[in-house]
């Protein structure tokens, strides 16, 4: 999967960072025409500890902010056109339940109000449904003040067969894609790369995509957007059999109560164990604030006894046919204080993408199709003002 031999001493576009960002950036110069690309990962490409590993992410349309559903639905066209270049179905449309309590106050995740007001303004359809509608339709438990959005069009997005659509994408337009090869700095105009043991590589344009590690490289040029590190909880676990054809997509909204943050959320059987068992994704979508930092490198790598415990309760409690948990994973989320992204151009010859805040894989096309345009010298083909490096919420 990855280039071997010596680096070039120059390449139109250099590209930090094998994850989500970084490839689909790379694939779309690979349609542009653009062949002289150097991709550089520091361990291997989409690898265990960065937040594009996985197998599945999610795609909706269902946000409490307009700009970012109408993000989302740029997004979803231009998955479709994804879709067409691969040759297969890169996404699986079940639908998303959005359910649980209602009230007046955003979360990392919008909430039921507020997706409510802005797909009936976008003209998005869904379905309103009732605590006993809910229990009625799937092996969930809602309590009886519980409400839910349920999607139709929503779905997941099979995030392993994209990373590999991707790499053969690059890679058959010439790309060179090295992993094991860490950049240490880049050169204050932007025009170039070092690497550990002091390669160096000048580049017409240098893309930045290395998640929550874009921070060590900028910092030093002053660029460094202000964003926090959260390691954030997944699981699988197996589920009755007679049950797996039941289980929705979801996120639960609950107000955060104690050091419980409330919000959880799963996915429905995509994948068995080796055994052959059929299992389910769930996840908690927030982190404890002693756990959120600043440097990446201080990020906890093993999961808190204290969140096994909240996830492990919430599922084996809130879920029917819910058997065993029989995977962790502790996944890096770069947050924004309002939770949006930087997709932005930082001088001449420097672009970056941070800041995914768990919410990126759903906007990969846009966000490869908006680095390729930038690293080409063109404007991305949408506004994407709501993620500039300048506002507000992500100047240091």
């Amino acid at each position: 999967m990855t280039a071997s031999g010596s680096l070039p001493q120059h390449a139109a576009v250099v590209i930090v960072g094998g994850g989500m960002a970084g490839l689909s950036c790379a694939a779309s110069l690979a349609r542009r025409g653009i062949s002289d690309v150097v991709l550089l990962e520091a361990k291997t490409l989409a690898h265990a500890k960065a937040s594009s590993f996985g197998e599945t992410r999610m795609f909706r349309e269902m946000y409490s902010d307009p700009v970012l559903c109408r993000l989302a639905q740029e997004a979803n066209r231009l998955w479709r056109e994804e879709e067409s270049h691969a040759g297969t179905q890169l996404r699986e449309t079940h639908g998303l339940l959005f359910y649980g309590e209602s009230w007046d106050e955003e979360t990392i995740e919008g909430s039921i109000p507020g997706a409510r007001r802005v797909m009936d303004e976008q003209g998005i359809p869904y379905e309103a449904l009732s605590a006993t509608e809910i229990a009625a339709r799937f092996p969930l438990k809602p309590k009886a003040d519980f409400t839910g959005l349920f999607e139709p069009t929503a779905g997941a997005v099979r995030s392993d067969k994209v990373i590999a659509h991707w790499v053969r994408t690059a890679r058959d337009a010439g790309h060179q894609l090295h992993e094991h090869r860490a950049v240490t700095s880049i050169d204050r105009d932007g025009g170039g790369v070092t690497l550990e043991g002091g390669d160096h590589i000048t580049a017409g344009q240098v893309v930045v995509a290395c998640g929550i590690w874009s921070q060590l490289l900028l910092a030093p040029l002053g660029l460094a957007p202000k964003l926090e590190v959260w390691p954030m909880l997944w699981a699988h676990y197996t589920v009755d059999p007679d049950l797996a054809s039941r289980y929705p997509q979801w996120f639960c909204f609950q107000q955060e109560r104690g050091d419980d943050g409330g919000l959880y959320y799963g996915f429905p059987v995509l994948s068995t164990t080796a055994d052959g068992r059929p299992r389910i994704k769930a996840g908690i979508d927030w982190a404890p604030k002693e756990l959120r930092v600043a440097e990446p490198n201080a990020m906890a790598t093993e999961p808190p006894a204290r969140l096994l415990e909240l996830l492990d309760t919430f599922l084996f409690n809130e879920l029917d046919g819910v058997q065993e948990r029989v995977e962790t994973v502790m996944s890096p989320y770069s947050m924004s204080s309002d939770v949006n992204f930087v997709l932005d151009r930082l001088s001449p010859k420097l672009s970056v993408f941070a800041g995914g805040s768990g919410q990126a894989f759903k906007f990969a096309p846009l966000i490869g199709d908006s680095l390729a345009r930038l690293a080409s010298n063109e404007t991305p083909a949408v506004d994407l003002s709501c993620w500039s490096h300048t506002r507000a919420a992500v100047r240091a």
